[in-house]
C-alpha cells in the first residue's frame, strides 16, 4: 500500500507524541483473530477494497485510501424516521441517535468511552434523516482500531441510562429552539407537508425531529425498546475507509461480531404513491425571521435508478445549476425577480421523491404570484420543445466532473459507498450513474417534462417574512393524520439479505484502483514576485488551482466596507474579452469551476477542472483576475443579490449573533462587519468604484497561487510565468492593515425574534497566524473545547441539565491579532447559569494545572484536524497557499507538528493567563431580561 511521499514525518511526530504502545491496556481495543478466523462470505476483494457479509448478514467495507493517515469508521443502520413504526412523528430515531453516540455502555462508562475518543483525538458524530442514522468516528490511522471497538459497542450494548435520557432530552429541547430560529429547516418541513399533502399519514410528511409534544411523551423504556428492535446486525453496514489494510479490518469487524445474532426486524409498509392527486391546487405557506419570501415549487419524481431519474437529474442540471442554466440566466439576471434560483432532483429508494425548484424573491414587496409564473413559463419550455444539444452535453460534462472529483476524504468516501450500497447495492454506483447519463437524448428529456413536470401536479411552499409580533414556530402536526381508504401498501425489506442480493449482481471479481501518488509541494518564485507552490496528486483526475492577495476588509478603508467583495464578486461578470455569458459557457462547458470572492485577510480566486482541462482554466482565471471590465448592466443584476446576501445574515441565529459580536468587538474596524461588507456601501459602489478598486490593490508580491492535483509542476510553473508574468510586482496601493482597537472587559445584549438565546464571548489578546504560540493555542483551545470530552462542552452539555445544543471555542487568527471565541446556544432563562459555567471553564484554564490525560487528548485532536484538513487538492491547495501568504515557510506542515509535539501543561496555563482575559460578552435573547 501506498504511502503519500509527503507525510512520512507526519506519522513520525504522530508516534513520537503518543508512542508505540506494546501491550493492551483496559481503554484499547478488544483483539481481533487474525484475518480470516471468523467465518465471512466475501462478496468482493480487491487489492484496495474488501467486501464481505458477516454470518450474522452485517455488511462490512473497508477500503484503502491512502491519500494521507486518517481513517472514518462508519456505521449506517435502515433505521430512520420513516421506519420508527407506532413511535412516527415522535423523533424516537433521533433521540436514540443523540443517546448511543458516546453513552454507556455494558462495558464502558460515558466518561470513560469520552476519555478514550479524546485520546486518540477523534471527531464523532452521528446524524438522522428520513431512511437512515449513521454513527462516524474519524481519527488517524493507528487508533482505527480503537474506532471500530467504540461503534461495535454502541451498537450492541448501550444502556442508556436515566441520566443520559434526561440530560439528552433537554439537550434536542435546545434543538428545537434552534430549529425554530433556522429558515431552512422551517422551510424543509413545510416542504414535507406539501409533498405528501394527499397521505397524510405517510411517516415521510412529518419531521425528523418530531413534534415536540410527542417528543416530550417517548419514554427511556421505549427507546430502548426501539434500540433492541432495530439495532441489529442485519439491517447495518459498517463502513471503514482511509489508510488501512482491508483484511486486518474486516477480521476485526467479523471477530467483534461474531457473537451477535441475527435480528427478527419488524414488518414496515408505506403507501405506494399514485397521481391521484393531480390536479388539486396545494400550497403551504409559513413564517420565519426573514427579509425576503422564499418562494419552492416541488413535483412528485421517482425512486431512485427508475425510470425518469436520470432525466429528471439533466432537467435539473439544465434548469437551474451553473451561471449560464436556464433560470439564473431568465428568472434572476433578465426579469430580475429572483436573488437566486436553483433547481434539483432528489430521489428515493423506498418511494417517489421530488423535483425542486428553489428561489429567494429580489425584493421584500414584489409578488409571489409573478415569481411563480414565471418560473412555471421556463417549467413549460422544457416541455413545449427539446433542450438544444450545446445545454444536454454541458450538463452532462457537469456530472461526470462532479463524479469525478468529489469524495476526496476519508469520510466522504465512506459515506458514499454505505449509502450506495444502501441505495443501490453497488458500491460504485455513482461512477457508473455518471456513465449511463451520457446516453440520454433531448427527446428522452422532454418525454419525461411532459409527463412529470406539468402545472397540474406542482405544489408551491412560500416562506415569508414574519410580520411584527408574530412568532416563529415550527410546523405542527396536521389535524388530518388519517392514511385515505384503499391505499396500496408495499413492504419495506430492510433485512440485508435484499442488499446483498444487489451486491451479487453488482459487484465484478476483478479490477483494482491505481495507486494514490501525492508528491512534496514545490515552490517557485516568478520574477515579478509572484509565488507559486504546486503538488502533485493523483487521488482524483483533476485540478485545483487557487490565487489569493492580500486585501479582503483588511485592505478596505472604513466606511468602504464591502468593496473588496462586490469587486472580486464582479470579476466572472465580464472582461476585456469576454461576457459574463461567455465565461460561465466556457467554464460549464468544461464542467470545470471558478469562484472570485474575498474574506478577512485575503481576496482569492479558486478554480477547478479535470486534468486535460487546467491550462485552460487557468488561462480563464488570469483573465477574470487581471481584466475585470465591470459592465454596467452586470453591476445592475449583481448589486441586489449582494445586498440580499447581506441581509441574509441575520437568517440564522449563529449569522445574527456574529453581526452582533463583530459590531461589538472591531467597533470602528473595517471588521466590524463581514467581507460582505456594509449594506449602505454595497448600495452605493459604482462600476467605476470596482474598477478603481480593482486597479491599485493587486501586485504580484502579495499573491500566491497554489496548485494541487494530477499536474507537471514545471509546466505549471511555466503557465503561471506566462499568464501572471505581466503582473507588476507592487500594488499602486500598499496593503497596511491595522488591528482594531479592541475594548475591555464588557457586556452587550440584544433582542432577537428567534425564540432562543445565543451568546459570543471574546478574549484576547489574540495572535497572528505566524506567531510562535500559534500553534500552542490550537492546544489549548482543544482542551477547552472538543466534542464530546472538552472542558466547554462538558460544562454545558455533559453536566446536569442540557444547557446547550452548540458549543463550541476556537482561535481567530490572520495577519492581525485575532482572539479566542466561545459561542454556545440556550433558553433565555438559562443564559446567566450557562455563561457562568462558560467563563468556569476559562477560570478553570488559568488555575488548574492540565492533566495529562487532557493535554494529550488536546494534541490529538489538533494533529487529527490537520491530517483530516489536507486530504482533498482543494484544502491542500488553500492551506499552502494561505500559509505561505501569511508568512509561515512551512509547506509539509512539519514544523507546526513538531511545535504541537513540544507544548506542555505549564505553557498552556502560562498561556491561558495571558491570552484569555477581558471577555467581551455579546448576548442576543428572545426576551431581554434574564
Amino acid at each position: 500500500m501506498m504511502r503519500p511521499l509527503a507525510l512520512p514525518l507526519v506519522l513520525i511526530c504522530f508516534a513520537a507524541v503518543f508512542g508505540c504502545q506494546s501491550s493492551p491496556t483496559a481503554d484499547e481495543p478488544r483483539t481481533a483473530a487474525a484475518p480470516g478466523a471468523q467465518e465471512f462470505t466475501v462478496l468482493e476483494d480487491r487489492a484496495d477494497r474488501l467486501i464481505v457479509e458477516l454470518p450474522n448478514r452485517m455488511v462490512v467495507v473497508a477500503q484503502a485510501v491512502p491519500s494521507a493517515p486518517v481513517v472514518s469508521s462508519q456505521v449506517w443502520i435502515k433505521t430512520g424516521s420513516l421506519y420508527e413504526q407506532e413511535h412516527v412523528g415522535a423523533g424516537l430515531s433521533h433521540f436514540l441517535e443523540h443517546l448511543l453516540s458516546g453513552g454507556t455502555t455494558t462495558t464502558t462508562p460515558e466518561d470513560r468511552s469520552n476519555a478514550v475518543l479524546g485520546g486518540m483525538g477523534a471527531a464523532t458524530n452521528a446524524a438522522t434523516s428520513l431512511d437512515t442514522v449513521r454513527y462516524h468516528i474519524n481519527t488517524t490511522a493507528e487508533h482505527a482500531p480503537t474506532a471500530i471497538d467504540r461503534l461495535s459497542d454502541w451498537m450492541q450494548n448501550s444502556v442508556i441510562t436515566d441520566a443520559e435520557y434526561e440530560r439528552e432530552r433537554d439537550v434536542i429541547q435546545r434543538e428545537f429552539e434552534m430549529g425554530q430560529g433556522d429558515p431552512n429547516r422551517i422551510l424543509w418541513k413545510l416542504t414535507q407537508q406539501a409533498r405528501f399533502y394527499e397521505l397524510p399519514g405517510h411517516p415521510a410528511g412529518h419531521p425528523t425531529i418530531g413534534y415536540l409534544d410527542e417528543f416530550l411523551d417517548i419514554s427511556r423504556d421505549e427507546i430502548y425498546d426501539f434500540y433492541r428492535r432495530m439495532y441489529v446486525p442485519n439491517n447495518m453496514v459498517f463502513v471503514v475507509s482511509g489508510d488501512i489494510d482491508p483484511q486486518e479490518i474486516v477480521g476485526q469487524i467479523a471477530d467483534l461480531w461474531s457473537g451477535v445474532p441475527t435480528g427478527e426486524l419488524p414488518k414496515v409498509e408505506l403507501p405506494v404513491e399514485t397521481d391521484a392527486g393531480a390536479g388539486e391546487t396545494i400550497e403551504v405557506r409559513g413564517v420565519a425571521d426573514i427579509e425576503r419570501p422564499r418562494l419552492r415549487l416541488i413535483w412528485p419524481g421517482t425512486e431512485l435508478a427508475a425510470p425518469d431519474d436520470y432525466e429528471l437529474d439533466l432537467l435539473a442540471a439544465i434548469l437551474g445549476q451553473g451561471e449560464s442554466s436556464r433560470l439564473p440566466r431568465t428568472v434572476r439576471d433578465e426579469q430580475r425577480l429572483v436573488n437566486n434560483a436553483a433547481a434539483g432532483n432528489i430521489s428515493f429508494t423506498w418511494g417517489r421523491g421530488m423535483f425542486v425548484v428553489d428561489t429567494q424573491l429580489a425584493n421584500p414587496d414584489d409578488t409571489i404570484d409573478a415569481a411563480k409564473a414565471a418560473l412555471l413559463e421556463q417549467v413549460a419550455l422544457l416541455r413545449d420543445e427539446p433542450v438544444t444539444q450545446v445545454e444536454i452535453d454541458r450538463a452532462k460534462r457537469n456530472i461526470l466532473s462532479s463524479v469525478l472529483q468529489q469524495n476526496q476524504t476519508a469520510e466522504g468516501i465512506a459515506a458514499r459507498l454505505a449509502n450506495d450500497i444502501i441505495g443501490s447495492g453497488d458500491p460504485d454506483y455513482l461512477a457508473k450513474y455518471a456513465q449511463r447519463i451520457q446516453s440520454i437524448t433531448p427527446a428522452q428529456l422532454q418525454d419525461t417534462a411532459q409527463r412529470l413536470l406539468t402545472d397540474d401536479k406542482v405544489r408551491t411552499i412560500v416562506l415569508e417574512p414574519a410580520p411584527e409580533g408574530v412568532a416563529v414556530e415550527y410546523p405542527t402536526r396536521p389535524d388530518d393524520v388519517v392514511m385515505p381508504a384503499g391505499i396500496e401498501m408495499r413492504e419495506v425489506d430492510l433485512d440485508n439479505a435484499a442488499v446483498v442480493d444487489r451486491l451479487a449482481d453488482q459487484l465484478a471479481s476483478e479490477g483494482n484502483a491505481e495507486a494514490v501518488e501525492i508528491d512534496a509541494p514545490m515552490r517557485f518564485t516568478l520574477d515579478n514576485g509572484m509565488r507559486v507552490v504546486v503538488q502533485r496528486s493523483t487521488l482524483v483526475p483533476a485540478v485545483s488551482m487557487q490565487l489569493y492577495w492580500l486585501g479582503g476588509l483588511l485592505g478596505e478603508e472604513p466606511g468602504r466596507e464591502g468593496v473588496a467583495n462586490a469587486m472580486s464578486a464582479m470579476m466572472t461578470r465580464g472582461t476585456d474579452t469576454r461576457s459574463a455569458d461567455q465565461i460561465a459557457e466556457q467554464i460549464e462547458n468544461l464542467g470545470a469551476t471558478l469562484f472570485t470572492a474575498s474574506g478577512n485577510n485575503t481576496t482569492y480566486a479558486r478554480g477547478s477542472a479535470l486534468k486535460e482541462d487546467w491550462p485552460v482554466v487557468m488561462e480563464l482565471m488570469a483573465d477574470v483576475v487581471k481584466n475585470p471590465s465591470f459592465p454596467e448592466e452586470e453591476w445592475a443584476k449583481l448589486q441586489p443579490r449582494l445586498i440580499s446576501q447581506i441581509d441574509a445574515q441575520q437568517a440564522s441565529w449563529s449569522g445574527e449573533l456574529s453581526k452582533r459580536f463583530r459590531e461589538v468587538y472591531n467597533a470602528g474596524s473595517t471588521l466590524e462587519t463581514t467581507p460582505l461588507g456594509k449594506k449602505s456601501v454595497v448600495e452605493s459602489l459604482t462600476p467605476e468604484d470596482l474598477a478603481a478598486y480593482h486597479a491599485t490593490r493587486f501586485g504580484a508580491k502579495n499573491a500566491v497561487l497554489a496548485v494541487v492535483g494530477d499536474v507537471d509542476p514545471q509546466r505549471v510553473r511555466s503557465e503561471a510565468e506566462r499568464l501572471f508574468g505581466d503582473l507588476p510586482p507592487e500594488p499602486e496601493v500598499a496593503f497596511d492593515p491595522q488591528a482594531p482597537d479592541t475594548p475591555g472587559a464588557m457586556t452587550e445584549r440584544f433582542a432577537t425574534r428567534k425564540p432562543l438565546a445565543a451568546v459570543a464571548v471574546g478574549l484576547g489578546p489574540g495572535v497572528t497566524r505566524d506567531d510562535p504560540d500559534y500553534a500552542a493555542l490550537q492546544v489549548l483551545a482543544r482542551v477547552i473545547s472538543d466534542f464530546p470530552g472538552g472542558w466547554l462542552e462538558q460544562a454545558l452539555r455533559g453536566e446536569g441539565p442540557g444547557l446547550v445544543y452548540a458549543a463550541y471555542g476556537y482561535n481567530v487568527a490572520g495577519l492581525i491579532p485575532g482572539h479566542f471565541q466561545i459561542v454556545f446556544n440556550t433558553q433565555p432563562a438559562s443564559v446567566d447559569e450557562a455563561l457562568s459555567r462558560a467563563m468556569g471553564v476559562v477560570e478553570r484554564a488559568k488555575t488548574e494545572p492540565i492533566s495529562d490525560e487532557d493535554l494529550q487528548r488536546a494534541k490529538a485532536k489538533v494533529l487529527t484536524r490537520e491530517f483530516f484538513g489536507k486530504q482533498s487538492n482543494a484544502d491542500r491547495a488553500a492551506g499552502m497557499a494561505l500559509d505561505w501568504l501569511y508568512g509561515v515557510d512551512d509547506p509539509r506542515g512539519e514544523r507546526f507538528l513538531e511545535e504541537v509535539q513540544a507544548v506542555d501543561a505549564a505553557t498552556l496555563q502560562r498561556l491561558a493567563n495571558e491570552r484569555l482575559t477581558e471577555p467581551v460578552t455579546v448576548i442576543i435573547a428572545h426576551e431581554t431580561e434574564g
